[in-house]
């Protein structure tokens, strides 16, 4: 263990050592704050990795449940407990890191979010994250326990549970975060109405929500399916951004309702949540005939060995995640497509400053290298996006016909 620390020591002072001096950094102000964002990325990518391991390895987990089997034999239980431990040992090696860039964060100028509030809402993610991961090692280990096939059936569970997140999502768990409202009468909400009706939008609903108390960056999306479908406009942009900067963001975010993005995001990550679940399953039988066999109190579907089987989806997870970004871009561009054809030249030049001011208020990284992009990125990077409209621009300039 005492080598596997200095190694990641070792890794840490090379990544903060290369994106704060050498990474070179596009931003439309002077500081490293975007840099600084990547460097805390790539820190805390590892400590999953690094938990789990250690945790199987020392035997930890056995300890955990051998102590469990004192007081109840239910599989329901031991594995909410068990659940309980993981997550409280993953957000208590990230506490020290997230507890970092909220200082940062704060420093900077790009969060006013108090500590409070802070602890509250890393409360709740504990708690859904506790929820789901309890929910999905058991049903992993009572599917595994009768079925060869256990990953198909832990798919076609996934199938219903993932849309129904998506539909309650709107409803039920954004406002446990953040303050949600009806836009107030005035010219700016006749203005949205305006646009769409334009664009034949009658059955989302558009919210704003209060951000401001949190902080100064600038955002809005498009989250819900069916009748919970709402584009959410934060009160920063409404507040920071003249009409028609917001106008075109929302022409973006209407980009997303009309062409159904979030109906083909819910089903890419089926698709891809059954690759990951073959992939996983195969991976683990494999490891499983040259780890446990050794240890021939476990088994596969023992609650001792889920370390060793959430370690497999982890990295596979994050092997996958350039194909899920690269996905996310596509969609992303295809919305900034349908706001490019349905604005004029001023929209567009409007559509070029909200994207400068919003990359300008949350010092992002403008342009970065080709392997951060595929790493972190999922929307375009913003000189792109810029990049995109000029062109535009000028096409349209050129062939005066082309113009809205």
């Amino acid at each position: 263990m005492k080598k596997l620390l200095a190694a990641y020591l070792g890794f840490l002072i090379m990544i903060w050592g290369y994106f704060l001096f050498f990474y070179p950094l596009e931003t439309y102000g002077d500081s490293r704050y975007a840099a600084m964002a990547h460097a805390m990325y790539f820190s805390k990518l590892p400590l999953e990795w690094l938990l789990l391991y250690t945790i199987f390895k020392k035997g930890w987990s056995i300890v955990w449940v051998d102590w469990m089997e004192r007081f109840t034999g239910k599989l329901w239980l031991k594995t909410l407990l068990f659940s309980l431990l993981l997550t409280i040992a993953y957000q208590v090696i990230r506490l020290p890191f997230n507890l970092l860039w909220l200082v940062i964060s704060r420093k900077e100028g790009t969060s006013n979010q108090t500590v409070g509030n802070w602890f509250y809402e890393l409360g709740l993610d504990s708690l859904f994250f506790w929820f789901v991961l309890a929910a999905g090692i058991y049903l992993s280990l009572v599917l595994m326990a009768r079925f060869k096939n256990w990953w198909f059936g832990l798919w076609l569970i996934a199938l219903p549970a993932a849309l129904f997140v998506v539909y309650i999502q709107p409803v039920w768990i954004d406002p446990l975060y953040e303050d949600f409202a009806v836009m107030e009468p005035g010219s700016l909400r006749t203005a949205i109405e305006d646009l769409t009706e334009k664009s034949g939008l009658e059955d989302a609903t558009i919210l704003q929500v209060y951000m401001s108390e949190k902080t100064t960056t600038f955002n809005a999306y498009v989250t819900g399916i069916m009748g919970n479908a709402r584009i959410v406009l934060w009160d920063t942009a409404l507040n920071g951004m003249p009409q028609d900067e917001v106008l075109f963001i929302l022409s973006h975010e209407i980009g997303h309702y009309v062409k159904h993005h979030v109906f083909f995001g819910v089903a890419g990550y089926l698709l891809l949540s059954l690759f990951l679940l073959v992939a996983g399953a195969l991976l683990y039988r494999i490891v499983c005939r040259n780890v446990l066999d050794n240890q021939s109190y476990l088994k596969k579907n023992d609650l001792r060995a889920v370390p060793l089987l959430l370690l497999i989806f982890s990295l596979l997870l994050t092997a996958a995640q350039p194909v899920s970004l690269v996905v996310s871009r596509q969609i992303e561009s295809s919305a900034d497509r349908y706001a490019v054809e349905q604005s004029d030249n001023d929209q567009l030049r409007a559509g070029m400053s909200s994207f400068r001011r919003m990359a300008e208020q949350s010092k992002s990284d403008v342009s970065p290298v080709f392997w951060v992009k595929w790493l972190r990125f999922g929307h375009p990077p913003i000189q792109e996006r810029i990049d995109r409209i000029e062109k535009e621009l000028s096409e349209r300039e050129t062939n005066p016909g082309t113009s809205s």
